[in-house]
């Protein structure tokens, strides 16, 4: 399992870096990186190489924590609050380092709105589970009918 958790947070890593840099590239129209993030790292590269490290880092921290759902005996719910909850832990420190947020107010806006969204997502896999396993239970009926009709017939 622990290589397997790895292998996820390494493609989570390049992800990050990935979405990270496209979500930059989009911001051309307006300021690249935060301002106190470049006052920071003393130049618009080295700002740009630590926010390219750091989204990669939140890549692998959201892959790598995939892993929870591969634990059979949790419920669902106690897997999607904790890797909510490890994925909060790791975005504001970062968030707060790279400048995203100017303060508690659009932080605090920024975890409402990611329990919101975790909170849709955790509804609409609960309903696809539920279909899933209604169908699965049609089918193995359908199957026990099908075998007492064969073995009803064989006598």
């Amino acid at each position: 399992m622990l290589a397997k958790t790895l292998k996820r947070a390494g493609i989570g890593f390049l992800l990050g870096i990935a979405v990270g840099n496209v979500i930059t590239g989009l911001m051309a129209d307006s300021e690249l990186l935060a301002p106190a993030l470049v006052a920071k790292a003393g130049s618009l590269s080295a700002a740009f190489l630590l926010q390219t490290l750091f989204t990669g880092l939140l890549g692998a921290v959201a892959f790598a924590g995939i892993a929870f759902y591969d634990i059979e005996d949790w419920p669902l719910l106690r897997i999607a609050v904790v890797h909510y909850l490890l994925i909060e832990a790791a975005y504001l420190p970062i968030g707060f380092f790279l400048g995203w947020f100017e303060g508690w107010g659009p932080a605090l806006n920024w975890v409402a709105g990611c329990a919101l969204a975790y909170a849709v997502v955790f509804l609409i896999m609960c309903i696809v589970y539920r279909v899933r396993v209604r169908e699965l239970n049609e089918w193995n009926e359908q199957r026990k009918q099908e075998h007492r009709k064969t073995i009803g017939g064989a006598i």
